[in-house]
């Protein structure tokens, strides 16, 4: 994942959107690239979560507010 440093400034607020989130690495990964360049991540959302694989648990825990609109379960 890249980012160019100009993308942000320190205190832009930014909202993630992926389409899916497995396992959660790319929300991670772009929450740390984007809070290295000191924006705030205030939410992510996502079309698709797959709970199962734990990524929506991770991404909420250290209290990132995160918004799917379908949620395959397995089975």
């Amino acid at each position: 994942m890249e980012l160019h440093t100009d993308a942000v400034s320190p205190g832009n607020k930014v909202v993630l959107i992926d389409d899916l989130i497995a396992t959660g690495g790319t929300m991670m990964a772009g929450r740390r690239l984007l809070e290295r360049l000191g924006a705030i991540v205030s939410e992510g959302a996502a079309i698709v979560d797959l709970p199962e694989l734990g990524g929506s648990t991770r991404l909420r825990e250290p209290g990132l507010s995160l918004f799917t609109l379908v949620d395959f379960e397995g089975g």
